[in-house]
């Protein structure tokens, strides 16, 4: 029977200890014992063991002289004192952003520098079992670019559309990539990975991105709006990711918020309801109606080219050359839009809502009139604010999904300087 100690005693204490140190390493970079000793105020000789420990197992070793902290200080009299870094290149990890127009994978190591990624087109694919080859091909790839084995990959987060199963990590609803559903995804990335695979909704990881990397790096409850083709929300308070009972929290292109054309409510293969009112093709739709409508050819001209690729973009550029139809146009869909926001901000009360999809790529012009309609929804308006990651949000988030899953199987202190 386990000891009723098994919790406590100076083991447990140097694992602490062991922490401790590492995180003084990774946060404040290379530094010696004596600088250790300041930031963790620790004792030397606990520093000293801590640093023994980490070293054994991979985690530390000696930095460069290049490295030394303090340079450009009076030279020291005497031998210098050794100083320690941590080993960010004792691991790698992998993030992903599997969806139905790319593929973009990324390798990063334990620091979350990303030092290789690769992009695949996925528009002239057919089906999920292409997307999975591709995903199986582009993985190879950026694994090689990398120069990183497969079973130095610690971690592995993959991003896709629809609903993810939180136990299994099964994709259940993908109805922008036909076929997605049904396939094996972690399995057949299993073959050429050797650490844990974990597929999230590409949503949920692209507000992690954000929140690390992004506009969001001191929010603590934001909502990621992704706003493209589709329409979602990825969720967090109090800095903790909000996935729902089923992992289906933020599904808010199912919002059925007004009676209109395309959709009878929420449906198994179709886009939902919000997103027949403000996805890129409902703005295409809209902006192609009223130019034929009023009759004004050229604004006609430009949709109609821009319907092929959701090019909702067209519309804001015809906006900013001055067309007053565009503008008015963008107005109606911001006023939907906002609606839809309303319903996040009464429900959520977030401080920040971060847009960020194609359609966020009109700019400031855009954020400001969805910000003007919101404030009469709203009883207290949150900041609003574009992405500043763009397309590589969801791999992002990958990474650092996969680097919180090290963290807490390899870094945490329970891991470190256990007997293994």
């Amino acid at each position: 029977m386990e000891s009723a100690s098994a919790g406590t005693g100076p083991h447990v204490l140097r694992r602490i200890n062991v922490a401790t140190v590492l995180d003084a390493l990774r946060a404040g970079g290379p530094q010696r014992v004596a600088d250790l000793v300041t930031a963790t105020g620790l004792s030397r000789p606990a520093v000293t063991r801590a640093i023994e420990t980490l070293r054994a197992e991979g985690w530390a070793e000696d930095a460069d002289q290049g490295e030394e902290p303090g340079a450009g200080r009076e030279a020291r009299i005497g031998r210098p004192a050794a100083v320690i870094r941590f080993r960010s290149g004792a691991g790698h990890v992998l993030g992903a952003d599997v969806g139905p127009h790319k593929i973009l994978a990324m390798v990063a190591d334990l620091d979350g520098k990303v030092i290789a990624e690769q992009r695949h087109d996925t528009h002239r694919l057919h089906g999920g079992e292409d997307v999975l080859r591709a995903l199986l091909g582009i993985t190879t790839d950026v694994l090689a670019e990398a120069g990183v084995p497969a079973d130095r990959v610690l971690s592995a987060a993959i991003g896709s559309p629809g609903l993810v199963d939180p136990t299994t990590g099964a994709v259940t609803l993908a109805p922008s990539i036909p076929g997605w559903a049904s396939l094996p995804v972690a399995a057949e990335l299993r073959s050429l990975l050797a650490g844990p695979i974990a597929v999230h909704n590409d949503v949920n990881l692209a507000v992690l991105a954000e929140r690390w990397r992004g506009t969001a790096t001191a929010t603590e409850d934001l909502v990621f709006v992704q706003w493209g083709a589709r329409v979602g929300a990825g969720i967090m308070i109090d800095g903790r990711l909000l996935q729902g009972a089923n992992a289906a929290a933020g599904e808010i292109g199912f919002l059925d918020l007004a009676e209109h054309p395309g959709s009878d409510g929420v449906t198994r293969d179709t886009m939902g309801p919000f997103e027949h009112q403000v996805g890129a093709s409902a703005i295409i739709e809209l902006a192609l109606a009223e130019a034929e409508g009023q009759g004004d050819t050229r604004l006609t001209e430009v949709m109609l080219r821009a319907r092929p690729h959701d090019d909702a973009a067209a519309l804001f550029d015809a906006a900013s050359a001055g067309s007053a139809l565009a503008e008015s146009i963008i107005d109606q869909i911001a006023a939907r839009f906002a609606r839809g926001l309303a319903a996040a901000c009464l429900l959520l009360d977030p401080e920040l809502i971060v847009i960020g999809g194609g359609v966020s790529r009109a700019g400031e012009r855009l954020l400001a009139v969805v910000e003007r309609h919101l404030g009469r929804r709203t009883l207290v308006r949150p900041r609003l604010a574009l992405s500043s990651l763009g397309d590589t949000a969801v791999a992002l988030g990958g990474v650092r999904s996969a680097l919180d899953d090290v963290e807490r199987r390899y870094l945490s202190p329970a891991a470190l300087g256990a007997p293994r």
